[in-house]
């Protein structure tokens, strides 16, 4: 296998905490632990699969998102219903509003208010099978700093806001629209968590991994279907920036592939590919060394999303005209995630 070596510098001029806190210090404050050294390589690990795509070039920017609004950005899916169309949001803040993005240049196409949503700390967006099984987007508003840090009054609950996306056309520019989202109010069964990551399996389940300074991270799920209010599932433990899953520890998204069978794994500083077998449950599947995966020089890097086909992801940071950085495969014609 080919692997590719990287002499990125991390951007962080805001030093260890980030950029600076908005709207009552909801935004992530946490340490970038590791946030000087950027991933510098592709390895293949156990995750590799003879003719899947598991290796990924060099990140290309495909554009500046040149929108003043998206300036804190920290969650990114792709489209199902309209290929080439990228949903984006910011983190605390900003209001309940779904911004989308065109995957080819980066320019916005326009935005999706989610009437009556709560907007407190939104963390990270998937798409995937819904209330009805066809597509549907999903905003985690689940990040709880005080969780983590212990410094003021951890969430009771978290909220999942969720629309389908026929609901809208963003097929080209449309300017503004509004969905009346349905709210999914999720309880840990172990206590508060602060929580960055959001995925949508292909049956419809809805994961959830936690935040962490130290110690192991847990992925938690809500079984498909669901509705109302809802208690996770511990699923498994991870010991993200261990010996197995090296780099950085605070995770700050990830995004399963089209089939389920791929998961993106991302933290400040590096990108984690796991992969399963044809009806593998992930809490077996994430036991085995994940493939490392290039990741772009980011200041906050806090979104990634699959290509809605499964052959690439993109990565986005918090900034001002932040760049949108598409990986492709080494392979154009590997067998996609």
């Amino acid at each position: 296998m080919r692997r590719f070596a990287f002499a990125l510098a991390a951007l962080v001029g805001a030093g260890c905490d980030g950029p600076a806190e908005r709207d009552g210090g909801l935004h992530d404050a946490g340490v970038l632990d590791d946030a000087g050294v950027l991933d510098d390589a592709s390895a293949p690990g156990d995750a590799s699969a003879p003719g899947a795509c598991v290796e990924f070039e060099r990140p290309r920017v495909v554009g500046a998102i040149a929108d003043a609004a998206l300036d804190e950005l920290s969650g990114l899916a792709a489209s199902r219903a309209a290929p080439g169309a990228l949903y984006v949001h910011n983190d605390s803040g900003d209001g309940p509003r779904v911004f989308v993005i065109d995957a080819a240049d980066a320019t916005v196409r326009g935005v999706i208010t989610l009437e009556g949503a709560s907007a407190r700390d939104w963390e990270d967006i998937a798409v995937g099978p819904g209330a009805d099984g066809t597509p549907w987007v999903f905003v985690g508003d689940i990040g709880d700093n005080a969780a983590r840090t212990g410094s003021g009054t951890p969430r009771a609950n978290v909220a999942v806001h969720r629309f389908p996306e026929a609901a809208v056309s963003i097929g080209g520019s449309f300017g503004a629209a509004s969905v009346v989202p349905e709210t999914i109010t999720l309880t840990y069964p172990d206590g508060p968590h602060d929580c960055e990551s959001l995925a949508i399996a292909e049956n419809g389940d809805l994961y959830l991994l936690s935040k962490v300074d130290a110690g192991l991270s847990t992925l938690y799920v809500a079984r498909a279907p669901f509705a109302g209010a809802v208690t996770l599932e511990a699923v498994t433990t991870l010991d993200v920036g261990g010996p197995t899953i090296t780099g950085g520890r605070q995770t700050t998204a990830m995004d399963l592939s089209p089939s389920g069978r791929a998961l993106l794994l991302r933290t400040y500083n590096r990108v984690h590919l796991f992969t399963r077998e044809p009806g593998e449950p992930w809490a077996s599947a994430l036991e085995r060394a994940p493939a490392r995966l290039p990741a772009a020089s980011e200041p906050q890097g806090e979104a990634i999303g699959w290509r809605a086909d499964g052959r690439a992801y993109f990565t986005v940071s918090e900034a001002s005209m932040p760049p949108l950085s598409e990986y492709l495969p080494v392979t154009p014609d590997c067998t996609p995630w």
